[in-house]
């Protein structure tokens, strides 16, 4: 499945904090953790929040079916029955779409 810019952008959009209010308390980007080994002093790490974003994208993607079965019921059903119809002006938008999304990288 590819998924182009436009749908990641979509995705990015919809983030914890949109769908809750408030973002996770714990592993959130502006918590810095501490790792502390004997005789070491505690290294700091922080995660951007475009970093913590990109994370629960890629955990929503991989949480997503390669295949939406019903979707395939669906439209299998409407081919059987010839009414399913696709306008050359969508298919072409999708072309251009994914051409587009090919040429891109993130």
């Amino acid at each position: 499945m590819k998924i182009s810019v436009e749908e990641v952008n979509r995705l990015l959009a919809f983030t914890p904090v949109e769908r809750t209010g408030h973002r996770p308390v714990a592993g959130t980007p502006s918590q810095a953790q501490s790792v502390i080994s004997e005789g070491q002093q505690a290294a700091q790490v922080e995660i951007s929040p475009a970093a913590y974003e990109v994370q629960q994208v890629k955990k929503l993607i991989d949480e997503l079916p390669d295949i939406r079965e019903e979707r395939v019921r669906e439209l299998k059903a409407q081919i059987e029955s010839g009414t399913y119809h696709v306008s050359g002006e969508d298919i072409a938008d999708l072309i251009i779409r994914r051409a587009l999304a090919d040429n891109t990288t993130l």
